[in-house]
């Protein structure tokens, strides 16, 4: 059978609205954080400015997974303190992490889309991310019955959207050609696997603009018909999937 590849969070688990919410319950469980913070929403602002900056130095591989588990935390705790101990830090992320992997919050109607595709093939994850919690997501979530294979990039010590990571997904999964990979972030999902060669679908709710034009791609040596679609909704996504699987059948 085909395989799909899909990233995990925002594409099939809802992380947005589950690390929101792991955000509120860290603060209530958080003395430390009461104190810094007059209120959740200043916490999770500074909080969120910080984890995306650092999320991005990993996918770049600038940081590694340590590094980015208790600098998220320093940077956010050092505004409103002198001095940010490690220990403070590591129990935040602990915790955060703890109660963000119980989050049962998924993309709306994402469990009838894996259901009918299971019937025509195989579904594997490929998720940057850390391993523990990204399972833990899958069995609390419900979304582990659906999934043949997953590969998560802390595993391996590579990062999407270095090719290296596409490339063992081929040895691991044992997939032929032509892959597709289906994902939220425009860099790492989709561009990543544009330049490994991969046919790739964009789940795009929020309707983003893509990084690089079609001169820019094909300047960097992308095929640019390898995207093969721009999807805002799960209807969408599904269809523009079942055109691609029958696609191969012909």
């Amino acid at each position: 059978m085909k395989w799909i590849f899909f990233d995990l969070d925002d594409t099939l688990w809802n992380f947005s609205d589950n690390s929101i919410e792991a955000l509120y319950k860290l603060y209530e469980l958080s003395p430390l954080l009461r104190k810094l913070f007059k209120a959740e929403e200043e916490f999770i602002k500074i909080y969120h400015e910080n984890n995306a900056l650092l999320w991005d130095l990993y996918a770049q591989g600038q940081v590694t997974t340590k590094q980015l588990k208790t600098e998220r935390w320093r940077r956010t705790l050092a505004l409103r303190q002198f001095e940010v101990l490690t220990a403070d830090c590591e129990r935040l992320d602990e915790t955060y992490l703890d109660i963000l992997a119980q989050g049962e919050r998924k993309i709306s109607g994402i469990d009838t889309l894996l259901e009918k595709l299971t019937t025509k093939c195989l579904i594997a994850i490929l998720s940057n991310g850390f391993s523990k919690t990204q399972y833990k997501k899958l069995h609390f979530s419900g979304l582990e019955k659906f999934i043949t294979r997953t590969i998560v990039s802390e595993e391996i010590g590579v990062n999407k959207p270095g090719k290296k990571i596409f490339d063992y997904a081929i040895r691991e999964t044992g997939a032929t050609s032509p892959f597709l990979m289906v994902g939220d972030h425009p860099t790492t999902d989709i561009l990543g696997a544009m330049k490994a060669g991969w046919h790739a679908i964009w789940f795009n709710p929020k309707g983003k603009s893509f990084p690089l034009s079609e001169p820019d791609l094909r300047e960097n040596g992308v095929n640019p018909k390898l995207l093969l679609a721009n999807v805002a909704t799960v209807e969408e996504l599904g269809k523009a999937i079942f055109k691609f699987l029958e696609m191969e059948q012909n």
